[in-house]
């Protein structure tokens, strides 16, 4: 079995514009060219990678979801709607805003706080925390100023495909307003294929208390009591088989509110997760490429259990709230020192000397990527240990412009908490 890449990275993942008829257009040339026999083509990167393997899968007949159900699951008001009709004791309260409408603030029926976020965006761009009328408008203005970035591109995939009229009113450049949920937050990653949906994995989400942003992925999970692992996967095969989606791998997030016992959905991701790769590595003994190998295939997936190396795994987002330009990350000397300490330990730098954090691609409005992290370890306790070790030995220094004459730049500690 022979891999090639598509495309590339920085035009896929960390392009800030995104031309979709051009990247159609050059994937059809790639693929043309090459001299060779094409058995699948398999994502793992959000849009616009998720959909563009469905087009370029039935181009050439190859096993993939279709594009309209994926598109049930990318555009956040249209997969809201999909999930009222079939799941509506999971789905959160919501509104469709229209973030150009002078008068937006007086038509959403949802209280403070709220979360806003684009029909369509990359990871956490553009996502907010409403607390009141004040940050309602201050979130407005910044979407209108950033979402033709992305929803440009999405409008061009969504002329391509017939959907109802109530959702045809919901361009790529509306929002979502959708009620504040909290609980403790975990994900399932699986497989639909030829009338089934497996889950082979539960991951723990933690979060950072004041941002709700994501701080850690800890697999397998085991804050996540087995009835209500049960009732998000009753849950998610609903969804699944009534919006259509088959040949393909998904993750779904969920949250549950422990003091009220209730689990609402958060949203689901046709695709697997390339930050999930390494966990199910260390722990089962394979990489959820496996599995979506093996469903583009039209194999049925045998993906071992627990044949890793490690019990538990982690994954940790280190950043910062702190802005400024990154002066010093840790080197490699540092990285190849923990991983002899810690074997197995895997550390991606997201940024370099000379980044100036505010002009970073693709972050989420409360932090700093400044490196992920991947670990292993026998208990979860073990693995606590290990990630404070190894946090001592990642440090990045910040310079402030602004006390950069008085105090010749600060020393920041990369956290995952901030």
């Amino acid at each position: 079995m022979v891999f090639h890449p598509l495309l590339s990275f920085d035009r896929l993942v960390v392009a800030e514009e995104i031309n979709m008829r051009q990247l159609l257009h050059d994937a059809r040339e790639q693929l043309s060219a090459f001299d060779g026999r094409i058995d699948a083509i398999i994502p793992h990167w959000d849009f616009p990678t998720s959909v563009l393997v469905p087009i370029l899968a039935a181009d050439l007949g190859l096993r993939a979801p279709t594009l309209d159900s994926v598109l049930r699951c990318e555009h956040k008001y249209w997969s809201r709607v999909e999930q009222r009709d079939c799941i509506p004791q999971v789905v959160p309260a919501f509104d469709l805003v229209d973030p150009f409408d002078d008068l937006a603030e007086q038509k959403i029926s949802l209280a403070y706080p709220f979360w806003l976020k684009p029909v369509k965006s990359h990871s956490s761009t553009l996502g907010f925390r409403i607390n009141d009328a004040e940050s309602f408008k201050e979130a407005l203005a910044l979407v209108r100023d950033k979402i033709g970035d992305i929803a440009d591109a999405f409008d061009e995939v969504l002329d391509t495909v017939d959907f109802p009229s109530h959702i045809r009113r919901a361009s790529s450049t509306m929002c979502v307003a959708e009620e504040l949920l909290v609980g403790h937050e975990f994900a399932l990653e699986g497989y639909a294929t030829q009338g089934e949906v497996v889950i082979y994995g539960v991951l723990d989400i933690d979060l950072d208390e004041q941002t709700h942003s994501l701080t850690s992925l800890i697999y397998p999970a085991s804050n996540t009591p087995a009835r209500v692992e049960e009732e998000a996967v009753d849950a998610t095969r609903q969804f699944l088989s009534h919006i259509g989606f088959s040949d393909g791998c998904f993750n779904a997030e969920f949250i549950w509110d422990r003091e009220h016992d209730r689990l609402r959905l958060i949203e689901v991701n046709t695709r697997i997760s390339q930050a999930h790769t390494d966990l199910f590595l260390k722990v089962d003994g394979a990489p959820n490429h496996l599995t979506a190998l093996n469903v583009a295939l039209g194999r049925q997936p045998n993906f071992p259990f627990r044949k890793g190396d490690f019990s538990v795994a982690g994954m940790y987002y280190l950043t910062t709230t702190k802005e400024g330009v990154v002066r010093t990350v840790p080197s490699q000397a540092d990285i190849d020192s923990l991983r002899k300490e810690f074997p197995q330990t895997r550390v991606n730098l997201a940024v370099k000397p000379g980044d100036v954090l505010c002009e970073m691609a693709h972050q989420d409005q409360y932090r700093y990527r400044l490196a992920d992290l991947w670990i292993g370890a026998q208990s979860v306790e073990q693995l606590q240990e290990v990630y404070e070790k190894c946090v001592t030995h990642l440090r990045c220094e910040i310079d402030d412009p602004s006390e950069q004459e008085e105090t010749n730049g600060t020393h920041c500690e990369v956290s995952v908490c901030n």
